[in-house]
């Protein structure tokens, strides 16, 4: 018989240990935002300021703990919108360029270098009469509770992290008036020897860019040393024709289609992406048609990765790469949907052991679902636009922005299909197969902007509001490129060699009369009209100018000029 008490069986009613809950750490996640009776300094030339914040939506701190091996890791994010304001230039709708972020004195942001810290969103403002809304501030408050705040040297930050600093942040800036950015272009180090490259591949989260030609022959470059690895002796074959070359970051596979004849006969390569050696091959993928462009795109899962494409005549195909092998999971019958073209393949929200991928088919935004053993489970149509669809980008809240044949590009909510927005763009992105020299979506990681240059212009164009900035001066003869957000970093292809582009923020005019700011000081500080101002025998030179025109114009004028022994007169 036994003598437990009741209710002790099993263990069940004795005492039990208490649970270890990881400690919230102490963020501050409050701070006061309204900047009314503040004095709002106003800058001439260049400058470096602190910012006041002048709004904050609640800040989330999240702790989470998960198990790797036999320790357990807490990890805590207390991510932070918001706006920060810097000062108001003194000569309305100039042109300031945002050159480098501090927080707590400590670099965040150069674009001078290309740095910047991982994991930072922001949108500089200079505050021009053309000055839209902040789409962080509009999906925060709604579009009828937010300004524009024209008028003002402004950045806003978006998600940014600050468990690590244990508050809000004291934020300093650099701004430069008239810094047009330049095109700083590096040639990577090299072997002797060079190919002259076909197809590359970036992999911008590990520094890597894989470049390969049609011999085939693949070479491996550092992105971030500007220089070659090594080169891959890939499998000797009898095909002539080459498609869809892409790694798997999973696996450390690198695989591509090849065709004898150009026209049916595809079979897939799967190669080690480190040695280069041959790991398997399959037959038919592509029977009956020729591959143009680079229409796909690979999706990586847990243990295994799907590539994805479409052949000439609108046959969709995936297949499937493990470590050891590669498999047809999936072909349909030519033209697809009963569509003429697809000019565009790019993956969107994976959810577990499926993922989304879109369609520019026609005039239509198709969602295409697989699995992840490279099944098609499901497929319809998100939106249909006025113009046929030349290229989608999936962004980070769902949304999809595409650009059409007619030089337009529309933002398109990604649940209900409705157009946000439709602008239109300096460029035109060409036709998939034709003289486009854009990489596929798959290839580029983007964040606030999308990259695009044609006819020795550069131009980026915000994914949230289609407002496009134009830089002149790119090379006119890039053959491929493409482009890396978060390091605001550009692989191109010149003459067959990859080069690596970083806009660089320019210092303007670095030396600048001092006649043209008391000038400006007068006319657009003190209201007087150009007529009513004249300087004589005024040849010192400053750099820039930080002022209170709460003091008054002639007090502040009178306090410059005075130690350059400058007389000013009043008539």
């Amino acid at each position: 018989m036994s003598a437990r008490r009741l209710g002790s069986y099993g263990g069940w009613g004795q005492e039990q240990p208490t649970p270890t809950v990881p400690e919230v750490p102490n963020v501050q996640v409050t701070l006061p935002t309204s900047a009314y009776g503040q004095t709002i300094p106003v800058v001439w030339g260049k400058c470096r300021l602190p910012a006041a914040y002048i709004w904050v939506p609640p800040i989330l701190t999240v702790t989470s703990t998960h198990i790797e091996y036999w320790d357990t890791i807490t990890s805590t994010t207390a991510k932070m919108s918001a706006r920060l304001r810097f000062a108001r230039p003194l000569v309305p709708n100039s042109t300031w360029t945002m050159r480098k972020l501090y927080a707590n004195g400590k670099a965040i942001y150069d674009a001078t270098s290309g740095y910047r810290a991982k994991g930072l969103k922001f949108r500089a403002y200079d505050g021009k009469s053309t000055q839209p809304r902040d789409p962080t501030m509009v999906k925060e408050e709604g579009e009828t509770n937010v300004s524009a705040h024209r008028g003002y040297l402004d950045i806003v930050v978006t998600d940014f992290d600050i468990a690590g600093l244990g508050a809000p942040p004291v934020f300093e800036a650099e701004w430069i008036q008239d810094g047009a950015s330049t095109h700083d272009y590096d040639a990577f180090t090299t072997f002797s020897g060079s190919i002259a490259f076909g197809q590359i591949i970036p992999v911008w989260d590990q520094g890597k860019l894989y470049g390969f030609d049609t011999a085939p022959n693949a070479t491996l470059y550092s992105i971030y040393s500007v220089s070659q690895y090594f080169s891959l002796d890939l499998p000797a074959d009898a095909l002539a024709y080459y498609a869809l070359f892409r790694y798997s970051r999973a696996l450390d596979r690198l695989i591509y289609l090849g065709s004898f004849a150009g026209f049916g006969g595809w079979k897939a390569v799967l190669v080690d992406g480190s040695t280069g050696a041959a790991i398997d091959t399959v037959n038919n993928v592509v029977a009956s048609s020729g591959i143009s462009g680079d229409p796909g795109c690979l999706i990586d899962f847990a243990s295994s990765a799907i590539m994805v494409g479409v052949s000439d005549d609108v046959g969709i195909f995936s297949v499937l790469l493990t470590e050891a092998a590669v498999t047809l999971a999936y072909s349909s019958a030519e033209g697809w949907g009963g569509y003429a073209s697809v000019q565009c393949v790019t993956p969107g929200e994976q959810r577990g052991s499926e993922v989304d991928v879109w369609l520019c088919a026609d005039a239509d935004l198709v969602k295409v679902t697989f699995t992840s053993s490279g099944f098609l489970k499901s497929s319809s149509v998100l939106a249909t636009l006025p113009n046929d669809l030349r290229y989608a980008v999936y962004d980070d809240d769902g949304d999809l922005v595409v650009w059409t044949d007619a030089a337009t590009v529309s933002r398109i909510n990604g649940t209900t299909g409705a157009v946000e927005y439709s602008k239109t763009v300096p460029y035109q992105i060409q036709a998939n197969g034709g003289t486009r020299r854009l990489c596929a979506p798959d290839l580029n990681r983007l964040t606030e902007d999308f990259y695009f240059a044609a006819g020795g212009t550069s131009y980026l164009t915000d994914l949230k509001t289609g407002v496009t900035r134009s830089f002149t001066g790119a090379n006119a003869s890039v053959t491929g490129f493409a482009y890396d957000g978060e390091t605001e970093t550009a692989v191109v292809v010149i003459s067959g060699q990859p080069r690596r582009l970083r806009l660089i923020a320019g210092d303007g005019i670095n030396d600048r009369l001092l006649s043209d700011f008391l000038e400006d000081l007068m006319v657009h500080g003190g209201g007087f009209d150009p007529s009513e101002v004249a300087t004589e025998n005024i040849d010192d030179l400053i750099q820039g100018a930080v002022i209170d025109v709460t003091a008054g114009v002639r007090d502040i004028a009178r306090s410059v000029i005075e130690p350059y022994s400058i007389a000013m007169f009043e008539r």
